[in-house]
């Protein structure tokens, strides 16, 4: 398909488009206006990894440490720390973990950590993104502190015994100083010298201890609030603006795309090409869908009525295709028929009837419907007389004079059906119907026969063998290519000749490359008096077509 067929494509469904896409718009406002107010905290941490006792960084103490913040990040959602979080601001822990959502999302190529807390309520978000940090925080300090405590515990408490050790011994000594007695001296002595050796235990210990310290200060990781959470002001969800934008627009393509499947799924005959495309025959005319006053739509006569209508250019240049057709052996006996009822056959019939017999011709036009009929009703006659009448008569009389009915058409005669018969199809296919249209043509220039629809009955493929010409009447928009198809297979089993198509009821614009021109601007106002009449015929004469032959142009 080329651009044009797919921008007419779009102005074609352009209604099934909008109205998907308001559909969906309106939907998601609905939706989204319904939904509780969410809520967004963020708090923003720093990982700091212990440092070792080498000075220098190297590429390895750099991916350690963007592990450990990925590791740092993904220990925050874990559920005790949660808990502990959710009971620190009074929440409960069940109901909380189902309304409450958190989310941690480490900084790329740096040691940062972003935390978001999600709640309907603005202040308990805050809350919840500040007591996470806190909380993890504690649990952090605790579980590094845990490795040097065995070690801590067991030199303090080695440093309490030697303090007690150390008080006795002082006691001692001063319990012997007071005595003064001579004979305790060398007892003396020997306690200053336990206590000196307690006193530089106590210091090794204690160094040992300081030792300790130093190294679980070193190794801890410690973690700090660089932006605390506060209380955010606007929802972050629903975003009603954006969702229904984004309904909007996948609304439209789903029109789109529905519009797609309709024309995909479409097998009506539609436009000119679609006719040649399908049946490989000839578009003669197009005929536009139009509405008459009176209601009775596309049921009427309108080179009659309105000569100067576009219709009846339509019927002029169907006249003009029926004419060039065959050149060498002129067409005089013409089998309207279409592929199913309701198509316009016999409107087309009585239309194409009158614009033969405004050329002078004289045309004689047979309701061969012999099931359902309506020739007489289009032209307001009485159904009493007609051909069923003449069929059935042993003998055809010599003048049929009778069963014509003046149309009130210069140069045109009706033979209705008359009444309906049992045996259609054998009277139609009979003898007499042959020697009646010899006698006729015999008399008269042209010969039109409307006949029922070619895949109702076989009526049309009876009589399409014994006349010059089928014409078929397509009703655009509601034809189907198959029903098309097979009407021609019918036709073409008895070597009926088929001379082309006549497109009825078309919407204008449906095709990109067929246009019509309006009557009223070529014809102009008729209050313009003969000036302008004058202008148009002499318009005309310069460009040597008759209005009949612009009355269409196949792009």
């Amino acid at each position: 398909m080329e651009f044009r067929e797919y921008w007419h494509l779009f102005r074609k469904w352009l209604w099934l488009i909008v109205l998907a896409a308001i559909v969906a718009g309106v939907a998601a406002y609905a939706f989204s206006i319904r939904q509780t107010p969410i809520y967004q905290a963020s708090t923003r941490l720093r990982v700091n990894q212990g440092s070792s006792n080498n000075p220098s960084v190297t590429y390895t103490d750099v991916l350690l440490s963007e592990r450990l913040t990925a590791t740092y990040a993904q220990m925050l959602t874990a559920k005790p720390i949660l808990v502990s979080a959710f009971e620190e601001v009074g929440l409960n822990p069940e109901s909380a973990l189902l309304q409450a959502e958190i989310s941690v999302q480490p900084v790329r190529n740096t040691q940062l950590i972003d935390l978001q807390a999600q709640h309907p309520l603005p202040e308990l978000a805050a809350a919840i993104a500040n007591a996470l940090p806190q909380v993890f925080i504690s649990f952090n300090n605790e579980q590094q502190t845990a490795r040097y405590q065995d070690s801590k515990v067991s030199l303090q408490a080695e440093l309490a015994k030697l303090n007690d050790e150390m008080k006795g011994v002082a006691a001692d000594i001063a319990e012997i100083a007071e005595t003064g007695e001579e004979a305790d001296e060398n007892r003396s002595t020997l306690l200053e010298n336990r206590l000196a050796q307690y006193r530089n235990s106590y210091g090794s210990v204690l160094s040992q201890l300081e030792v300790i310290r130093l190294a679980e200060a070193n190794a801890i990781d410690t973690i700090t609030v660089v932006e605390p959470a506060t209380v955010p002001i606007f929802p972050i969800s629903p975003r009603l603006l954006m969702n229904t934008l984004l309904a909007l627009i996948v609304g439209g393509m789903i029109g789109l795309g529905a519009a797609f499947l309709i024309e995909y799924l479409d097998d009506t005959v539609k436009t000119p090409d679609d006719v040649g495309r399908t049946a490989g025959l000839s578009t003669l005319g197009v005929i536009a869908r139009r509405r008459n006053n009176s209601g009775e739509g596309e049921r009427r006569i309108v080179t009659v009525e309105d000569p100067r209508a576009p219709d009846a250019e339509a019927y002029r240049s169907i006249r003009t295709g029926i004419q060039f057709s065959s050149v060498d052996d002129p067409i005089r006996s013409l089998l309207v028929t279409s592929a199913g009822p309701g198509e316009g056959k016999s409107t087309t019939a009585a239309n194409l009837a009158v614009v033969m017999a405004q050329t002078g011709k004289r045309v004689v036009l047979v309701d061969a419907d012999l099931r359902k009929p309506s020739q007489h009703k289009l032209w307001g006659l009485p159904n009493t007389v007609g051909l069923t009448g003449a069929l059935l008569k042993e003998m055809l009389p010599e003048n049929l004079d009778y069963l014509l009915a003046e149309t009130g058409v210069e140069n045109l005669w009706l033979i209705t059906s008359g009444q309906l018969p049992p045996n259609p199809s054998e009277l139609l296919g009979s003898q007499k119907l042959q020697v009646l249209c010899e006698r006729l043509l015999h008399d008269h220039d042209m010969l039109i026969l409307d006949s029922p629809p070619a895949l109702a009955v076989t009526d049309p493929i009876v009589l399409g063998q014994a006349l010059d010409g089928v014409l078929l009447v397509v009703d655009a928009g509601s034809t189907r290519e198959p029903a098309l198809v097979q009407s021609l297979q019918e036709l073409d089993k008895v070597n009926a000749h088929v001379i082309g198509v006549a497109l009825n009821k078309y919407k204008r614009g449906r095709d990109r490359g067929y246009y019509y021109y309006s009557s009223d601007r070529y014809y102009g106002d008729d209050s313009d008096g003969d000036a302008e009449g004058g202008k148009t015929r002499r318009r005309r004469g310069r460009s040597g077509r008759t209005s009949a032959q612009e009355s269409q142009i196949v792009g």
